[in-house]
C-alpha cells in the first residue's frame, strides 16, 4: 500500500466534524478497512475532534484544531492537535468510565483507546495537545 498524507487545519466549531467524517471517508476509499473498521474509526475521529475542540479549546471558536491522516506501511494514522494546551491526564478519564455510571459524554478516551490499536497523546502545557492514534490496516 502507498503511503498517504492529508493535512486538515478546521475552526473550533463542533460543527465542522460531520465534514471531517466526510472528509475522512473519501481518504480511506482506496484502504482495506471492511465496514466495521471505518465506522470504529470513525467514531474515534468524531471523539477525539469533539475532545480537542470542546476540552482543549473550550470552543473557542477564534482557534483551530490541526488534523492528519496518514497511512504508513499497514497503518492508519489520525493525530489531532488543538493549541489550548490544557494538560489532563487520560489514565483518569479511562478509569472513571468503568466505574462511574453518569448520563451523556465523558466515554470518548475509553472509546478511542478500545477502538484504535495503538493510542498516544503529547503535551506541551499551556501550547498545545496532540492525540495520536492509529489502526492496523488488514
Amino acid at each position: 500500500m502507498k503511503d498517504q498524507h492529508l493535512h486538515i487545519q478546521i475552526a473550533c466549531d463542533l460543527k465542522l466534524i460531520k465534514d471531517i467524517r466526510k472528509i475522512l471517508k473519501d481518504f480511506c476509499k482506496n484502504i482495506s478497512f471492511n465496514d466495521e473498521d471505518l465506522v470504529n474509526v470513525e467514531l474515534a475521529l468524531n471523539e477525539g475532534i469533539s475532545n480537542a475542540i470542546a476540552h482543549g479549546s473550550s470552543n473557542n471558536k477564534k482557534m483551530h484544531i490541526d488534523i492528519d491522516f496518514m497511512v504508513k506501511n499497514k497503518d492508519f494514522i489520525i493525530i489531532i492537535k488543538d493549541y489550548g494546551g490544557k494538560e489532563f491526564n487520560p489514565e483518569y478519564y479511562e478509569r472513571i468510565t468503568l466505574k462511574k455510571d453518569w448520563g451523556r459524554g465523558g466515554r470518548g478516551i475509553y472509546l478511542i483507546k478500545t477502538i484504535m490499536d495503538d493510542v498516544s497523546y503529547i503535551f506541551s502545557s499551556g501550547h498545545y495537545t496532540v492525540l495520536y492514534m492509529s489502526k492496523k490496516i488488514k
